[in-house]
């Protein structure tokens, strides 16, 4: 099958797109037959090595780690899926990726397609509105009253962030640059802070949670300054030496989301409620899957960058 994979760890040269094998799937798994699939910073942060030493990866390594799609195959010990169920999911970080014609995953992590999107806007949401979910809920246990600081509320992470919060009942200030206020505000952030402009520490204080979509800059570090005693600072991309954490009484963890169908299934739910939007930045063609990370690692897109595999018009 085609796919979107890398036989080296290394920068955008090493991706190549070409044959490799179909996936094998258990009787526990479903062969998933992959219309589109969400491209996310930690496709080139593993493509660059980041996972390299923890020896979890086979190569080739096929890259992207959401997918929707439709079931080709099921295994004889799964019940709840049957041959052309429309699905989506985010497959575990330390298996095969899903850019590529097929994927199979365990069927206990996919969820039914929001009925209200195609199958580009599905495959936009998994890692994403996840990484989201987790992060303000199980992580940082956001509630309603309290005032969350998102920085990079633009982006990917950050634009289903800024609607999950404020759909908890949160006070929500995003940050992000000057061109992107008007998208930042209308998800729904209360106050919005032009981080190349204003240093967030002069605009804002006693915070409850600080939700770090972003990297650079020191931008971990210096939110512990504007958080509350007991405040919570979760990260996903860069990371401080807990001591300095508990210098200061908070709550820190740099997080990794966990594939999950409950999650999903409450996601389809706030989608199907028109409760979250979808923003797609951009779609690229497998063909062009190294367009598409490219676009990716240039920290600009404003929501979600996707890879069509297939034409959904063709189904």
């Amino acid at each position: 099958m085609k796919a979107a994979h890398i036989k080296q760890y290394g920068n955008i040269d090493t991706l190549e797109i070409g044959a490799v094998a179909m996936p094998k799937f258990t009787e526990q798994q479903v062969l998933i037959k992959v219309v589109a699939t969400g491209v996310n910073p930690v496709d080139y942060h593993i493509r660059n090595g980041m996972l390299k030493d923890a020896n979890v990866h086979e190569l080739p390594l096929v890259m992207g780690w959401d997918a929707a799609g439709i079931i080709s195959e099921v295994g004889t010990q799964v019940n709840d899926f049957s041959v052309g169920d429309p699905v989506y999911v985010y497959l575990p970080l330390t298996g095969q990726g899903a850019q590529a014609e097929f994927v199979a995953v365990d069927a206990n992590l996919v969820a039914d397609k929001p009925a209200s999107l195609n199958f580009i806007e599905s495959a936009a949401v998994p890692l994403a509105a996840l990484t989201a979910l987790q992060g303000l809920t199980d992580e940082g246990q956001l509630q309603t009253g309290q005032t969350v600081l998102i920085h990079n509320a633009a982006g990917g992470v950050g634009s289903f962030a800024v609607q999950i919060a404020k759909h908890l009942g949160a006070y929500v200030i995003g940050t992000g640059s000057v061109a992107k206020k008007e998208y930042i505000t209308a998800l729904g952030a209360d106050e919005f802070i032009d981080y190349q402009q204003d240093d967030f520490e002069d605009k804002v204080a006693n915070i409850d949670l600080v939700f770090a979509a972003a990297s650079g800059g020191n931008i971990v570090e210096r939110s512990l300054s504007v958080l509350k005693e007991n405040g919570r600072l979760i990260t996903l991309l860069e990371e401080i030496s807990q001591e300095k954490a508990d210098k200061k009484n908070i709550h820190y963890n740099r997080m990794l989301v966990n594939p999950s169908r409950d999650g999903l299934n409450k996601l389809t739910d706030l989608i199907d409620n028109n409760k979250l939007k979808v923003t797609i930045d951009s779609v690229f063609p497998l063909t062009e899957a190294k367009k598409a990370m490219q676009r990716s690692e240039s920290a600009r897109a404003t929501g979600k960058i996707v890879v069509s595999v297939i034409d959904e018009e063709s189904l």
